[in-house]
């Protein structure tokens, strides 16, 4: 994986960063209590799709973790939860 000096990067790119696979994806998210399934996430990663905050946030999460695990910094935004509903 390479180190980026970038910030706030999008699902896609943060998967592209993070060389992770779609599977491997999907692992990580759902061991952070993801619930859909692979392709769905894979499809919200690629922006075919689009992901509520929760879903955004832990599929961001899981990217995060990904380059935190390797030493590097945590570059995808997460998304602001309203909490009003």
């Amino acid at each position: 994986m390479r180190d980026t000096e970038h910030h706030n990067l999008s699902l896609s790119e943060g998967v592209q960063y993070a060389q992770l696979t779609p599977s491997d994806l999907w692992v990580q998210y759902y061991a952070l209590g993801g619930d859909a399934d692979e392709y769905e996430v894979e499809a919200y990663a690629l922006g075919l799709l689009t992901a509520d905050n929760y879903q955004y946030n832990v599929i961001a999460q899981a990217i995060n973790e990904a380059f935190i695990d390797r030493g590097a910094n945590h570059p995808v935004a997460y998304r602001d939860l309203d909490l009003t509903d």
